[in-house]
Order: C-alpha cells, then structure tokens, then sequence
C-alpha cells in the first residue's frame, strides 16, 4: 500500500521577511502555502514531517508565536526535530521552543514503514559529550524497538552527515562523527536518512543507505534554487520524492 508524506524543513521564521513577520514574500507565507498545499485533500497527504530550523532567532518568542500559529492550522498529524536555531544549550538555560510545546522528536510506523526523529544538535555533540552519548544511546534502543514488519526505516535529523563527500574535513555544515552515526543507521537496517539544516537538496546513498536533504522554505545558502519542500510517496519496494515549490508564495 502506498502512501504519501510531507518533510518539510528550515521555514526559519524571521530569516527571511523582508517586510515583517506577516508581511507579503515572508517566511510565513510560504509555511502557510504549504500547510495549505498538504491540508488540500486531493494531495492525499498523510502526514508532515518538519526537520528544525522552524525559527530563526532561539530567544525571540515573536518568530515562535508565528510558528505555533501556522502550526495551528494544519490539518493533518505532524512530528519535527529540532534545528541549530531552535534550541539553547540545556546545560545553560531553557528553550522557549521545547516549553512552547513545537515537536522535539518521535517514533512511530504508518502502513508497513517506520519512523524515528532524532536530536542531531545533541548526535552531533554541540552541547557536550554526555548529551551526545545518551542521544546515540536513545537512537540505538528507538531503531531496536522498531517493528520489524516494516519495511522501511526512515531517519530524520536536521543535520546532514555530509554534503558533498565522506571524507570532507569538518564544518558548520556536517556531522564529524558521521562514521559512527552510518554504522549504527547500518545495524539496525535503516532505509533512509533526512536531513535539512545545507539548505540545498542531497541526493547520495552510503553504505547501502539513502540521503535525502531539502532547499528548505526560506532561502537558499549555498546556491540559487528554488525553496520548496519534498512530498515522498512511500510503495511497498522503495519511494520517490518530488519537490513541491513554494516561490509563488
């Protein structure tokens, strides 16, 4: 049986509102443009999956009340990880973002595939390594518990384990313990790993496993591309995922 899901990711409230948070050609306008375009019942959308970066600025609770607006009117189930610009250190103080209630992280199946969000600020070590070691730990004990009739498993984390080779020196943009997290994603038969965070597409596949990245909502960063999301029709033996474009917001 097949099936169709939204991952939509970096809306990044405030990133790019040239005329206000409300205003015309704003971040908000093209999250609520595809909120609508998955609410339409002829896209036959199940769900939504949002990879981080919904707000921009971590402390400004505006861009936040804007987010949990656009939230509100989406008609369908919903599931998110966390980006960079989401999150405080919780070492240091509290995220408005996490006591607001916007999604952390899940786990669940939907017509024979299985999904598990996951904190990569904390897989990746920005915050240290104990939160590091108990989100590897939790990744670990998530996937052992995944029905194993699925027939596949998705992976979704804001960061990408790397954007242009493996062996590429560390930056802003990956994850430097990548070998570690794709030896894990190898145990446990994971299918596929998505990403946003590059804001660019990334199409790859490692270790017999999928990479799949998205441009994201708000602006392209690292070359001139359309911003869109991917609807991914998920079939009994693979999944195509398509853009849907969202500059005519």
């Amino acid at each position: 049986m097949s099936f169709n899901f939204a991952f939509v990711t970096d809306p990044q409230i405030g990133m790019n509102s040239p005329w206000g948070l409300n205003g015309p050609a704003s971040d908000r306008s093209r999250l609520e443009w595809a909120i609508n375009f998955i609410n339409e019942p002829a896209n036959e959308i199940d769900f939504t999956i949002f990879g981080g970066d919904l707000v921009n600025n971590r402390d400004a609770e505006e861009e936040l009340d804007v987010l949990l607006e656009c939230l509100g009117i989406l008609e369908k189930p919903y599931y998110g990880v966390p980006g960079n610009h989401d999150l405080f250190d919780p070492r240091e103080q509290p995220s408005p973002y996490i006591e607001r209630g916007a999604p952390v992280d899940f786990s669940f199946s939907h017509k024979g595939a299985a999904f598990l969000g996951l904190n990569s600020i904390h897989l990746r070590g920005n915050f240290g390594v104990q939160l590091q070691q108990q989100e590897l730990q939790h990744a670990a004990e998530q996937l052992d518990t995944m029905d194993p009739e699925c027939s596949h498993r998705f992976v979704v984390t804001h960061w990408p384990l790397f954007v242009h080779e493996p062996d590429e020196t560390e930056t802003y943009w990956n994850m430097e313990n990548r070998r570690e997290v794709i030896a894990l994603f190898q145990r446990h038969k994971v299918s596929c790993q998505i990403s946003g965070h590059w804001h660019q597409d990334i199409d790859a596949v490692w270790h017999g496993i999928s990479l799949l990245g998205s441009i994201g909502l708000s602006k392209p960063l690292q070359y001139p591309e359309e911003r869109s999301f991917k609807v991914v029709t998920v079939f009994d033996d693979g999944w195509l995922a398509r853009r849907v474009s969202v500059e005519n917001a």
